[in-house]
């Protein structure tokens, strides 16, 4: 895990805010995986999943709060600021 300090400063955000979040996202997400529980995010929500060999994997859990997906893809802009799809 790592913060993007110049990204933060460019959306006026405080840098060691973003990076208690991302650590305390990162650590939850790692205690997820252990168990084999999939942290999934996509049309502005999230849910944890569970892989029982069913149909789909069940849906185990909501998130709450906003939650986006996507193919993940990155690139850096003119300033050489990095920015999402």
């Amino acid at each position: 895990m790592y913060t993007n300090v110049d990204e933060c400063e460019a959306a006026g955000l405080d840098p060691k805010e973003v990076e208690r979040i991302a650590n305390g996202l990162s650590r939850y997400a790692k205690k997820a995986s252990a168990l084999g529980i999939d942290v999934f995010g996509g049309s502005g929500s999230g849910s944890l999943r569970f892989d029982d060999g069913g149909p789909g994997r069940l849906i185990i859990a909501d998130i709450e709060g906003q939650i986006d997906g996507g193919d993940g893809s990155v690139r850096h802009d003119e300033h050489g600021l990095m920015r999402g799809e």
